[in-house]
């Protein structure tokens, strides 16, 4: 997780705020579709074409895919085995 100070978060969740109050009457079967949209426009932005670059960007994006599975998938499954029993 990527773990900042506390300080440095109120910016950055005051932005987390205003993009999920615009999300938040897009229907289901568009929010993938905007979602993606939105996160390749910020990271375009952010970072210079180059090889190095395109690298960071696919290890940022995998970091992410692996924390949420670990902090909330993993769990929800973990829960759903204990109400449903185990394969």
């Amino acid at each position: 997780m990527p773990y900042i100070k506390r300080e440095k978060r109120v910016e950055v969740d005051l932005l987390v705020s205003q993009v999920l109050a615009a999300f938040k009457n897009v229907p289901d079967e568009e929010k993938d579709g905007r979602l993606n949209y939105f996160f390749t426009k910020v990271l375009k932005a952010l970072y210079e074409p180059s090889y190095f670059n395109y690298e960071r960007v696919m290890g940022l994006l995998t970091c992410i895919q692996h924390e949420f599975y670990r902090r909330w998938v993993a769990a929800y499954e973990e829960s759903k085995k204990e109400i449903h029993g185990d394969i």
